[in-house]
């Protein structure tokens, strides 16, 4: 096995390993799958991973979530707060629930009440998103958007250009840039990846272009908000 094969293989197994283990800790969330957190060993998976053990009430899902995005935030301020459309911290759920039913999208909550997973979502002008998930805080506002698009690589690779494009414009420049967006450099080697990070005081963003050998491309949109701190 060459060492290319190898670094590859590698980074497969370890990708793998992460996935079942956060799969297994959302199962493990789920009514019927909570005993298995008893085990000591999905406990401490859990904990690392930031995750309200036992809890998964709305309320504490977004105190986790907004304690670990302090760690990534900047330090501007974000000229808007852009996400699939909507506005974070101020797209209620509402909302969000009439465009599912426009769009005749298949959602359904996650193992929080607080959260929607939808799946095979069309997406207008753009790849349609294979999954979408969207969080909710306390009082009903679109806090998380996080997405995947599944297409050929030119479509892929167009929309991130695209949504680079009008985030710079909106939100302010990405904060940091890794490789270049071309078909040509996405097809060079199996994991290779472009990414655009747009990290700001409220807000932080992401757009990723991996490629997945034979699975082909995949694009990974992440738009999160954070709400101002209340005064000590």
């Amino acid at each position: 096995m060459n060492a290319k094969r190898a670094l590859v293989k590698a980074a497969a197994g370890v990708a793998t390993a992460a996935f079942l283990a956060t799969t297994i800790i959302g199962v493990a969330h789920t009514p019927w799958g909570r005993p298995l957190l008893k085990l000591p060993l999905l406990s401490a998976l859990a904990r690392h991973a930031g995750c309200p053990v036992g809890e998964i009430a709305p309320a504490a899902f977004e105190s986790v979530r907004a304690r670990k995005l302090q760690g990534d935030v900047g330090t501007a301020e974000a000229g808007a707060h852009p996400a699939l459309g909507f506005t974070l911290g101020q797209t209620r759920r509402a909302d969000v629930e009439n465009w599912v039913l426009n769009e005749k999208a298949e959602c359904k909550a996650g193992f929080v009440t607080s959260v929607l997973e939808c799946d095979d979502v069309a997406s207008p002008g753009a790849p349609n998103i294979s999954h979408l998930r969207l969080q909710f805080d306390g009082q009903q506002r679109l806090v998380s958007v996080d997405l995947f698009r599944s297409a050929g690589a030119e479509s892929l690779v167009g929309r991130f250009v695209a949504l680079a494009s009008e985030l710079d414009a909106s939100v302010g420049p990405a904060t940091s840039r890794t490789g270049t967006p071309s078909v040509a450099f996405m097809l060079t080697t199996p994991l290779q990846t472009v990414v655009r990070r747009y990290a700001y005081r409220d807000y932080v963003a992401s757009a990723m272009l991996l490629n997945l050998g034979k699975r082909g491309l995949r694009l990974r949109e992440q738009y999160q908000w954070l709400p101002p701190r209340s005064p000590a």
